[in-house]
């Protein structure tokens, strides 16, 4: 993972759309919400795990999480490490001590994969500096978007779930 100060965020709401849902994620210390989008299905199972809630089915992410723990592997860090125009990328770095071994793993990942696996795990998710300047901050457009008439769907805030 790069030597340089990463950011920390939080999963802070979800948006949905008719073309997917858009996780924000928040820089508690500036108080900046920058967004990243993935398919609908995907931000409804986010949303259930940050609920608390099991999926009636395993999802991919569900199977990862259970080889992890049935491994007794650590999720260290969940790192969102770059951006090509609105595609972006994750790196995951898992931590596997037994017996027989220590290994620290780091694995390409889509970042709708590594949000669910930072939220299974508990674990903290870290941003690339050039990449979270590189977002625009959504706060305002958050605020209105509650404001907004009773067609808008409002966002679905984390702290609420």
């Amino acid at each position: 993972m790069p030597e340089e100060k990463l950011i920390t965020v939080e999963p802070y709401a979800l948006l949905y759309t008719r073309a997917g849902a858009g996780v924000c994620l928040r820089d508690p210390l500036t108080g900046k919400v920058g967004v990243i989008f993935m398919e609908l299905p995907d931000g409804m199972a986010l949303e259930q795990v940050l609920k608390g809630e099991r999926p009636t089915r395993p999802d991919t992410s569900s199977l990862l999480a259970h080889l992890l723990s049935a491994m007794e592997c650590r999720v260290r860090l969940v790192l969102i490490n770059g951006r090509k125009d609105e595609v972006f990328y994750a790196r995951v770095a898992v931590e596997a001590v037994n017996e027989v071994m220590e290994k620290l793993v780091e694995l390409d990942a889509r970042p709708s994969d590594a949000l669910m696996i930072a939220a299974r795990f508990g674990t903290g998710i870290k941003i690339i500096p050039a990449v979270w300047e590189s977002m625009e901050n959504i706060f305002p457009q958050l605020e209105q978007l509650e404001t907004d008439s009773v067609d808008s769907r409002a966002p679905v805030y984390v702290a609420d779930l």
